[in-house]
């Protein structure tokens, strides 16, 4: 929400500060190259990751990491996962996970041409 122009105090009072996750969290994988299978470890970004974060937190309390690493490590990994990788230009070597992307999976369907012969 946008604060106001003309009036500091009004304008102090909308705005609320962002709280940090007291996590850092990252995605271990492999990765199939020409020269042979790459373990790779980006850190995730997503803001969709620390939404999950902060609602596991408070809904489970101490025990949010069950139904956190349940969705990042079994849900999403049974989809069609993909990243989005991207870095920050001051650390243009540094990439990270800026979004995760998972479509649902397709279900096979037959096909419905019919052989020529």
């Amino acid at each position: 929400m946008q604060g106001n122009l003309f009036v500091q105090a009004e304008a102090e009072q909308q705005i609320r500060e962002l709280k940090k996750i007291p996590f850092d969290f990252y995605y271990n994988y492999v990765c199939d190259t020409s020269e042979g299978e790459v373990e790779q470890r980006h850190k995730i970004v997503d803001w969709e990751a620390g939404a999950l974060y902060w609602n596991c937190s408070n809904n489970y309390g101490a025990e949010w990491e069950r139904p956190f690493r349940a969705k990042l490590e079994e849900e999403l990994v049974g989809k069609d996962l993909m990243f989005l990788i991207g870095n920050i230009h001051r650390f243009q070597d540094q990439w990270l996970i800026v979004s995760l992307i998972y479509p649902p999976k397709q279900r096979p369907v037959p096909n419905p041409q019919t052989p020529l012969f």
